[in-house]
């Protein structure tokens, strides 16, 4: 589910980058998602989403509204999407699934709900990988 999760988030990076992308015309053209990934962690939506999930667990993992979660969600995609002048529903679409992705990882670590940092490694991967790429994944 994890690994979902990073795909959507990745695809939704490149999705933003897309229009930046088809305005250059000389050359051919390359692209990394994880370039533009600081930007989005920084975005205002990114922290209220983990603000919602945080306070969604407040009373603990059984104690979670789904659906007034997933309302939050709704509108804090909603307001992204605007504010990045992105189609609001096909970004509601891309990320329909997020809010229930996000229950069950803090329902099984609720560690990422410790940090922004660590709630951010869970929907988008980790932000950091070792110099020597044999190693990653452990020894």
């Amino acid at each position: 589910m994890t690994r979902t999760l990073t795909i959507l988030c990745a695809a939704m990076l490149c999705a933003a980058a897309a229009p930046a992308i088809a305005q250059e015309t000389s050359g051919p053209q390359t692209y990394s998602a994880r370039d533009e990934q600081q930007r989005w962690i920084n975005d205002p939506a990114f922290h209220a989403f983990y603000q919602a999930t945080v306070d969604a667990f407040a009373n603990g993992p059984d104690k979670v509204d789904r659906a007034a979660y997933e309302a939050r969600s709704k509108e804090i995609f909603t307001a992204f999407a605007t504010a990045n002048h992105m189609p609001v529903e096909g970004i509601l679409e891309h990320l329909k699934r997020i809010p229930d992705e996000m229950i069950g990882n803090a329902t099984r670590d609720p560690e990422i709900l410790t940090s922004y940092d660590k709630f951010v490694e869970a929907l988008m991967g980790p932000q950091s990988f070792p110099a020597n790429p044999e190693h990653i994944g452990g020894d």
